[in-house]
């Protein structure tokens, strides 16, 4: 390059470009973090289909976990007509004694029926909690590292204006909440609709009329769902952002604790951490009352339904068009079902929050690095020949973009030579060379033998024993 040419950092095709203006470096915009206003790329397909996507990998074991269902899903469903005959055989039986103990063999053989299913059902269920808990422990592991794999392959600039709690927060709690849904949430949903098809099916076989004016209500529940899963997903969205931030706070203050105790500013970082942990609260709240809402209305349209279906039952019964067992059955039936359905808006809530939350983790694993990585790139060995070569290099960090602290700078260290860096406060010696070495929570010799393939020998832990105390 020419020695008056100056090469940006961050390519500006690459930053956060709003109505012309670079935001990348504005951490204060309304409506968002500095990571989602900033540096925020467009997260492409964040559907629910996308999280799904995740358990792909796992999709034998979830088949296996469907059919447990399925089956633990039809055995619920039979209690209701067990329970319905049982019914008719006490209500019909004559006063012989031939009659009695037609009806006691009946009576015990349904119950016999009623064990089994018991059985086979609650064997299934097990079956059903073991394969998608496991499936869902997958799942989050397998995310947790494809998103760290892309977070350490970011630039360095990335870093500089994104808060290290923010990334920790969607590394452990969005990850959490996406796998609840990925697996989890996604098996008792299917049980729930297995559960509302087969009830549904009963019902149709044993009545018609009473099954029509049971879901009668079903129109307006499905449009009622289709507004609040918008809103709550963008609801949720802002909730975990602002989780996040919180998170970012403490992390902040709990690595600057020594500062933080030298100026004696604990009580500034409380009501920093609670004005932040407040706002979190406000957004849940709302969110609770969302939830409450729809939870309450959807319930209250079911309750409503079923009432009217025992109203419409008892007077067929009455009018001998329909046993007294086959109403019992019946209304077993749909309080099965309405059970299913309750429960299934409560998932859909939860299902609309893990969107939110997925936006966010999306939004990095979408997001492609400004700097290219060769792939070739090793620290040099001991015996590796080479020199270090800085060139025009022009340097301003992320955080002040408009303040150089490198201006021109051309430097050659030679292999094996000893160079100083000499200059006022603020001249970029430490942005060049780390003043202080950063020490992992491993063992001394994997510290001493970071970024080298081979192991480090004992002589050179000796080494180091001698001319420096190592018990750190």
């Amino acid at each position: 390059m020419g020695d008056n040419e100056k090469t940006p950092l961050l390519k500006p095709e690459n930053r956060g470009i709003q109505n012309g203006k670079d935001v990348r470096f504005n951490t204060k915009l309304p409506g968002g973090t500095d990571l989602e206003v900033g540096d925020a790329v467009q997260a492409q397909n964040v559907g629910f289909g996308r999280i799904l996507k995740l358990a792909r990998p796992e999709a034998f074991i979830l088949c296996l976990a469907t059919v447990a269902l399925f089956v633990s899903s039809l055995s619920n469903v039979l209690l209701p007509t067990f329970a319905g005959r049982v019914i008719d055989i006490v209500t019909a039986h004559s006063d012989t004694d031939e009659g009695r103990e037609a009806a006691l063999k009946a009576v015990n053989h349904a119950i016999l029926l009623i064990v089994v299913v018991v059985l086979v059902g609650s064997t299934a269920t097990m079956v059903r909690a073991y394969l998608f808990s496991a499936a869902s422990e997958r799942v989050v592991a397998r995310l947790k590292k494809d998103l760290f794999s892309h977070l350490i392959a970011q630039e360095i600039a990335f870093f500089d204006v994104t808060r290290t709690g923010e990334l920790l927060n969607r590394l452990s709690e969005d990850t959490q909440v996406i796998k609840n849904a990925a697996t989890t949430n996604l098996s008792e949903t299917l049980r729930s609709l297995a559960t509302s098809i087969i009830g549904v099916g009963f019902m149709l076989q044993t009545s018609w009329h009473l099954t029509a004016l049971a879901l009668i209500i079903v129109p307006a529940i499905s449009l009622g769902i289709r507004s609040f899963g918008k809103y709550l997903r963008e609801l949720s969205h802002k909730t975990q952002a602002a989780a996040a931030v919180a998170a970012s706070i403490a992390e902040e203050s709990f690595g600057a604790v020594r500062t933080v105790r030298s100026f004696a500013n604990e009580e500034y970082e409380r009501s920093r951490y609670a004005e932040k942990v407040n706002v979190t609260l406000q957004l849940g709240l709302r969110q609770s009352m969302v939830v409450g809402l729809f939870s309450g209305g959807v319930s209250a349209a079911a309750t409503l339904s079923i009432v009217a279906v025992v109203v419409y039952g008892a007077r067929l019964t009455i009018l001998g068009q329909m046993t007294t067992g086959t109403l019992t059955a019946f209304i077993l039936y749909s309080l099965t079902v309405g059970l299913s359905l309750a429960s299934l808006s409560g998932l859909y809530s939860t299902a609309m929050k893990a969107a939110g939350a997925s936006r966010r983790v999306f939004q990095l694993l979408d997001r492609v690095s400004s700097m290219s990585k060769a792939g070739d790139a090793k620290p040099l060995g001991k015996d590796e020949e080479g020199e270090v070569k800085l060139e025009n290099v022009w340097f301003s960090y992320p955080s002040r973009p408009k303040d150089l602290v490198l201006k021109g700078v051309n430097l050659t260290l030679k292999p094996g030579a000893k160079v100083a860096l000499v200059g006022p406060s603020g001249g970029g010696k430490i942005s060049i060379v780390s003043q202080e070495p950063t020490l992992f929570n491993c063992s001394i010799a994997e510290n001493i033998s970071y970024g080298l393939k081979d192991n480090v020998k004992h002589e050179d832990i000796e080494r180091v024993s001698v001319r420096h105390p190592y018990h750190f």
